[in-house]
């Protein structure tokens, strides 16, 4: 486009030009003519060679035609115009191109600068910075701005290692290149940043050098990763050089060629490291040949499945010795799970191989010593398996069919014991037999006249398939052992005959020790009874020495057996002289036992005792009625206590009765009302004592019936100690005790009430100089516990465990003026055994005591916790 405008005006010039230096316009070829050329040049200026030349002839043809005179020197002319249009056309192009080429050059050199990440920096003359890339603000932290016109060495080289740049700036301004120095630099964070620099210096025209053009590339996590990578391959060769045996790496292709493999194979194997990486396929030359197409199949299998390769084979030495090797090698996978190579291990195992192969040795010598001496082993096994079946009971029969059993198992086809009774005759005791056998059928049900006649003889008998041997007790024959070898067995000898022979003694030992332990039976049978009888017996003989002491004396006495028995009756027996006077002795008539006092360990005793004289001594026999007698006293208690409490009440009724009646003297209401609630409260009185009589026998019966029902235990105590108030002394205050509310109690409401108003009365019974007595109920875990605590007389310690017995009173002579039919306590402890509960009593102290019992909450039968298992959590 340019061209063309350029020849169209220029045309349009150069015609102007003629026009007006033509015919009839001015004159002055000359200038007409240079007008034209000029016109050309600047065409050609403007648009290029070829518009120089366009402008140009037409230019020159225009003058030709109509300025010039058309001579020769007009023709010359030509030339010279077409050449300075040429000329300045040519020299337009060559600039305009030089032009572009700069422009472009420019364009790229900033695309590159700012798209490159190292550092491009150029350098003045005088080492002050001029360009910055953006590479450069990347890696040093300083914007173009910061660094512009500063000194390059300054601004960028540490203290401590400013001499390298410097060297790098030096060697520029020599004018030679750098290529690849590593230098440290300083960020403008002051971090320390390893940059490799290569620079090129600038000359000028006259080829000094103005200035420098300097790449830097920051290498610092290079340097770093080839630090760490050095650390990591000096640690490996370390760790690879103290193994023991030879570490490897190949390529996963194959063990042709081996990229490493450590020192420690030249001990191994006596080839260098050297001729392993130099020499491919050393490695299957090596391996032994009966073992070389194992192991290579086993390598290429290990690679298929991509599993671990674990082979063990034989490869031979420089010298030609034999190696045996343990290899194991494993594949090296990238992180995106390629193979990358194969790393493994050999180890010399020739010590333990041969260690194996002595193990197999001894193994196969082994196995050939059991194989000669199994037979024997076998006896022997046989023999105290046998052994343990005749002496592991006392039953003889039963001890030799177990032993017959094994030798039919192990030893023979068939095994018979023949015995001789006490009356001489023989009978077979037992018959075992082993595995089928066709030939030999079973074995009679009678003794075989061979054996017999072993018996008879006492010899045994031998022959390949059959021994029969004597058994023996004390000197005399008691029987035979037979054991058949069978057609499948193998024939007998002097060995098995002795081993039959052993058998036989043993089984002789047992035979006759059944037989003893079945005298000794008998007569142990009656020690036994004497030992185990309810009562005491002991023997004394004729010389007064004690010569049985049964376990049940040493019961009721406390005297030890091993002190009494061997020892004088008179030194060890208090008051025997007098105790022997009383004491009845029979013969074949019975006679009656005396009761008679004995002093012993635990005090004095009460026994029914009587004597039966043989001939070595006197049998004493021995019952303790100790209890029986204090129960006696305790009902014979019971009998005046009861007479007393019950005379007292009648004797007031009577009175009060007599009082009414009588006419002599006459009584007003307030007396006569008096009288009867005298008889009424007497009469309640009565009744009460009557009532825990009978319920007394009915609990010894077990005729009181239990009903459950639901109720409130803190209702209950309001409502007994309401009632106790009423009657209570002014000196005794009654109070309920304070507490966490029970849950309800599924139990009989009217048997709970008898027990809390039984303790209440009995609380206001022993507090004769008053007090307070506190009643209460509240949940002990899973139970639900009453309670009356009272400030009177106090339970001695000692009669705790006594005092809910039956008729037994803390104050049996009522020394205390303190009544009672000592039935109470033992009516409370029944009753609330039977409701599921147990009753105890406690100490308050110095003065008074707290009764307390436990029965369950209410719950369903099943789900209603024993009491045992209640005082188990507890602790109680």
């Amino acid at each position: 486009m340019r061209a063309v405008v350029a020849a169209a005006l220029g045309a349009a010039f150069e015609a102007g030009v003629s026009l007006g230096f033509g015919p009839g316009g001015l004159e002055g070829a000359v200038l007409a003519a240079s007008l034209g050329v000029l016109i050309a040049v600047l065409a050609g200026a403007f648009g290029g060679l070829w518009a120089g030349l366009v402008v140009a002839a037409a230019g020159w043809s225009l003058h030709f035609f109509l300025v010039s005179d058309q001579s020769w020197r007009d023709i010359v002319a030509l030339a010279a115009w077409v050449a300075a249009g040429a000329a300045a056309g040519w020299l337009s192009d060559r600039l305009r191109f030089r032009s572009t080429e700069y422009e472009i050059l420019g364009e790229r050199n900033g695309a590159l600068r700012h798209a490159t990440h190292d550092a491009v920096i150029a350098l003045d003359s005088d080492r002050t910075i001029s360009a910055w890339s953006d590479g450069a603000e990347r890696i040093y932290g300083y914007t173009a701005v910061e660094t512009q016109g500063r000194n390059f060495a300054e601004l960028l080289a540490p203290a401590d290692a400013e001499e390298a740049t410097l060297a790098v700036l030096e060697t520029l301004g020599r004018g030679d290149g750098i290529a690849d120095l590593d230098v440290l630099h300083l960020r403008k964070d002051g971090a320390i940043r390893t940059v490799r620099l290569a620079a090129t210096p600038v000359r000028e025209e006259s080829g000094s050098v103005g200035g420098a053009i300097v790449v830097a590339t920051d290498i610092t996590a290079l340097v770093v990763s080839r630090q760490r990578t050095a650390e990591l391959e000096a640690r490996y060769q370390s760790l690879a050089q103290q193994l023991p045996g030879a570490t490897y790496v190949h390529a996963v292709e194959g063990r042709n060629e081996f990229a490493y493999i450590s020192p420690q194979v030249g001990t191994l194997l006596g080839y260098r490291a050297e001729d392993w990486l130099t020499d491919p396929g050393l490695f299957f030359r090596l391996v032994h040949e009966e073992d070389r197409a194992r192991v290579q199949s086993e390598l290429e299998l290990a690679l298929e499945a991509g599993k671990p390769f674990v082979s063990e084979y034989r490869m031979l030495s420089r010298n030609g010795n034999i190696v045996w090797i343990r290899d194991e090698a494993t594949t090296l996978r990238g992180q995106n799970g390629e193979a990358r190579c194969v790393q493994g291990y050999l180890h010399d195992i020739s010590a333990e191989q041969e260690a194996r192969v002595e193990r197999e040795r001894l193994r196969a010598s082994e196995r050939a010593a059991v194989s000669d001496a199994r037979d024997r082993q076998l006896k022997l096994d046989l023999l105290a398996k046998a052994s343990l079946a005749l002496t592991g009971s006392v039953d003889a029969n039963a001890g030799l069919r177990r032993a017959a059993e094994l030798l039919a198992e192990g030893f023979a086809a068939w095994c018979v014991i023949d015995l001789i009774d006490d009356k001489g005759a023989t009978a077979r005791a037992v018959a075992a037999r082993g595995e089928a056998d066709p030939v030999l059928g079973a074995p009679l049900s009678e003794p075989e006249p061979a054996a017999i006649e072993v018996m008879e003889t006492g010899e045994a008998t031998l022959s390949q398939a059959r021994i029969c041997a004597p058994i023996g007790a004390r000197g005399r024959i008691v029987g035979a052992i037979t054991v058949v070898a069978g057609t499948n067995g193998r024939p007998y000898g002097p060995d098995d005959l002795t081993f039959a022979e052993h058998l036989a003694l043993l089984a002789g030992l047992v035979v006759d020790n059944a037989r003893l332990h079945q005298q000794v039976q008998e007569g142990a049978d009656a020690a036994h009874v004497l030992t185990y009888v309810a009562d005491g017996v002991f023997l004394v003989d004729r010389g007064g020495t004690i010569r049985l002491w049964n376990p049940t004396m040493e019961a009721i006495t406390g005297f030890d057996a091993h002190t009494m028995v061997g020892a004088q009756a008179a030194d060890v027996i208090p008051e025997w002289q007098t105790l022997a006077d009383r004491i009845p002795v029979g013969g074949a008539e019975p006679v009656h036992p005396e009761t008679v006092p004995l002093e012993t360990d635990y005090g004095e005793r009460w026994v029914s005792v009587s004597g039966v004289e043989f001939f070595d001594g006197t049998v004493y026999a021995l019952r303790d009625l100790t209890e029986t007698r204090r129960l006696e006293q305790l009902k014979a208690e019971f009998v005046a206590t009861a007479s007393h409490e019950l005379r007292t009440p009648l004797a007031a009724v009577y009175g009060a009765a007599q009082t009414l009646r009588r006419h002599d003297f006459a009584l007003d209401e307030s007396g006569r009302e008096r009288f009867v609630s005298l008889i009424v409260d007497e009469s309640e009185r009565l009744g009460r004592i009557v009532n825990d009589i009978l319920l007394a026998n009915q609990l010894d019966v077990g005729n009181v019936e239990l009903r459950t029902e639901l109720f409130d235990p803190g209702d209950l105590v309001e409502r007994v100690v309401e009632a106790a108030r009423a009657h209570a002394p002014s000196t005794i205050a009654i109070d309920i005790a304070a507490g966490p509310q029970p849950p309800p109690v599924a139990s009989d409401r009217d048997r709970v009430r008898q027990v809390l108003v039984n303790l209440v009365e009995n609380a206001v019974k022993y507090s004769p100089d008053g007090g307070r007595v506190e009643v209460g109920a509240v949940p002990a875990e899973r139970m639900v516990r009453f309670f009356v605590r009272d400030e009177g007389l106090g339970i001695p310690e000692e009669e705790q465990g006594r005092i809910f017995d039956k008729f037994y009173r803390l104050d049996p002579h009522m020394s205390a003026g303190i009544g009672g039919t000592g039935l109470g306590l033992y009516i409370c402890n029944e009753l609330v055994r039977r409701m599921g509960g147990r009753i105890w009593v406690e100490s308050n102290g110095e003065r008074g005591s707290t009764f307390s019992f436990v029965i369950p909450p209410g719950e369903s039968s099943s789900g209603r916790p024993r009491l045992q298992e209640v005082f188990d959590s507890s602790g109680g």
